[in-house]
């Protein structure tokens, strides 16, 4: 973990209510890895740092990405940044993904699948062979549609409206498109109920699934246990000991 006083880049409009920020934090990218957060200021617009994932970290450019949704006043400020504003950032924090695996499927849900870039593009750095799978409610706000295809990987879609791919949830999508073996991994980043529905259905394909978690975090650093959930070895904290956690530590029938 460090700070950095880092400058915007650039902030760019992926629709109408997310955002994608790129920042000169070569510090802070250098430590990155895939599932890891930061906290981010937000300059007084609200009382606590923002947490977001780490959409992607180029360590030769020194640069980090954040994609997140504007919904109230800190992502509002973000939002808003212009290149060349300063922003002060503390990270990496939590513990990211563990990479070992023979071959990876990503499941993204919303604003769940921007972590899933970073996880994504290091995996094919280590030729592993992956695979994507993302949902929304509709067609505009499936997310990193064109990253991914830089990387050389084509998801395959579910919408819940059916503008975009399959009709349905992301089980729907992978009970009807997708390719799995006994040696794939599932790395999923989501909604509760699509992560609880995952940890359902890789139990009954004998496969193994780790899920990041998102919890409201109030200083993201482990200190006010505010973001607790319950696993087989008592509560844990999304902060610390996650956000990454295989699906089988979790105690999906006590989270609402």
């Amino acid at each position: 973990m460090d700070r950095e006083n880092t400058s915007v880049l650039e902030n760019i409009a992926l629709n109408a209510d997310h955002r994608m920020l790129i920042v000169y934090a070569p510090k802070l990218a250098a430590l990155a890895h895939p599932g890891q957060f930061a906290e981010l200021a937000t300059d007084g617009a609200t009382l606590l740092r923002k947490p977001i994932s780490i959409a992607m970290a180029d360590k030769e450019k020194g640069t980090l990405t954040f994609v997140f949704r504007m919904i109230g006043s800190g992502t509002e400020h973000l939002g808003n940044l212009k290149p060349t504003s300063a922003l002060d950032i503390i990270g990496p924090l939590g513990n990211g993904f563990d990479l070992n695996c023979r071959k990876a499927l990503l499941i993204g849900g919303g604003v769940g699948t921007p972590p899933l870039l970073y996880l994504a593009s290091q995996l094919k750095k280590e030729s592993k062979e992956v695979g994507i799978v993302l949902g929304a409610r509709d067609k505009a706000d499936l997310l990193l549609l064109d990253e991914f295809a830089k990387l050389g990987i084509e998801p395959i879609c579910a919408t819940d409206n059916g503008s975009a791919g399959v009709k349905g949830t992301v089980v729907t999508a992978l009970e009807e498109k997708a390719v799995l073996d006994s040696g794939t991994k599932l790395f999923a980043c989501g909604p509760w109920p699509m992560l609880k529905a995952l940890a359902v259905f890789s139990e009954k394909m004998s496969l193994e699934l780790e899920v990041l978690l998102e919890a409201y975090m109030g200083c993201g650093m482990g200190i006010c246990v505010g973001c607790t959930v319950p696993t087989t070895e008592g509560m844990k904290r999304v902060c610390k000991e996650g956000p990454a956690f295989n699906a089988k530590e979790i105690l999906w029938n006590k989270i609402r």
